[in-house]
């Protein structure tokens, strides 16, 4: 299924499948996988300055809404072609043509040691973690999630973010151009499921981006809209997990074991004294008042355990309500509101 051409032509639909409110259970949850531009660093507006440089130097007018650009830039996302191969392809098509009529060709030497260059160097200059960021990634590793990176990236980029070690601070990375599968492409969740060895439940997903959602959501995952800091901030609040602190998981799963191990000690509490009052009725009914009498003894002491059991159960069951169930609503910015 094309999310992305299906949600350009109904965006509204897919914004109000996306708002309806997502139950999270806290003691499911083992990954956390995270978008990179747009989340982890601020969207590089890189191939739009390298246009405007090349545009400059060949008296070129290059546009990055231009439909063949858009068409080659999802390629190069998808690993189709090289970032090499895509300026190849721009300078092919758009280069001015010669007073003979001829389109001038710019070396491929040139390609390479100097346009390449130059956008290697824009990206590279221009990224750096959000401090805030990295630092929540950092302590849900060290609470013991698994971190994953989920991207749709180039090359050329790639390098760089390798370079500059943003990927360490991930368990695993996925990325478009080595997998050449491109999200909003649901293959490409569901391979990242397999890779992880998770069902849809255990995954909270954020992106920055409403259409990359929609697959996510399909599958059962859960969908974080990152608008801002301060609106992902909100999201854990919402959860209950915004002091991410070494224990946070651990605590998480204590509680949710208490809260089972109640659930079934007064489960095997209620059906021993059932047993039990059933036996004490047999003998009252068959005239035998030693063993009726014997078991009205032992079926006082098994009611108040089944009681005491029952209500441990229904303190910790509320328990788990309130604080291992949380209830979250996409937030999406004014602009993006139907």
């Amino acid at each position: 299924m094309d999310f992305e051409k299906k949600f350009k032509e109904n965006p509204e639909h897919y914004k109000k499948k996306l708002q309806k409110t997502q139950e999270i259970k806290l003691y499911k949850v083992n990954h956390f996988i995270f978008d990179f531009a747009g989340v982890m660093i601020e969207s590089p507006n890189i191939i739009s300055t390298l246009f405007e440089i090349i545009n400059s130097d060949l008296g070129t007018n290059i546009s990055k809404k231009d439909p063949y650009v858009s068409k080659l830039r999802r390629m190069m996302s998808s690993g189709r072609i090289s970032s090499r191969e895509f300026l190849e392809k721009i300078f092919e098509k758009y280069s001015p043509p010669s007073e003979k009529g001829e389109k001038c060709f710019p070396p491929k030497e040139t390609i390479g040691d100097y346009y390449l260059d130059l956008w290697f160097n824009l990206y590279h200059q221009s990224t750096e973690l959000y401090p805030e960021m990295e630092e929540i990634v950092m302590r849900l590793h060290d609470s013991g999630y698994t971190v994953s990176l989920l991207s749709n990236t180039y090359d050329i980029h790639a390098k760089s973010n390798e370079l500059k070690g943003f990927f360490k601070l991930f368990d695993y990375v996925f990325l478009s151009h080595e997998l050449g599968m491109r999200k909003p492409e649901i293959e490409k969740f569901k391979y990242v499921l397999k890779k992880l060895n998770a069902n849809p439940e255990e995954c909270i997903f954020i992106d920055d981006k409403l259409v990359n959602l929609v697959p996510a959501r399909k599958l059962g995952l859960i969908a974080i809209h990152f608008v801002s800091f301060e609106s992902f901030k909100g999201y854990l609040d919402a959860m209950g997990i915004s002091n991410i602190s070494e224990d946070m998981r651990k605590k998480i799963m204590e509680k949710y074991h208490f809260y089972k191990q109640s659930k079934k000690d007064y489960k095997h509490a209620k059906k021993e004294y059932k047993k039990l009052k059933s036996k004490y009725k047999k003998a009252k009914k068959k005239r035998e008042p030693i063993k009726a009498l014997q078991l009205k003894v032992r079926l006082s002491y098994k009611k108040k355990q089944y009681e005491r059991s029952k209500e441990i159960y229904k303190k910790n069951k509320e328990m788990k309500k309130k604080e291992l169930k949380r209830k979250i609503k996409l937030q999406m910015a004014p602009e993006e509101a139907c």
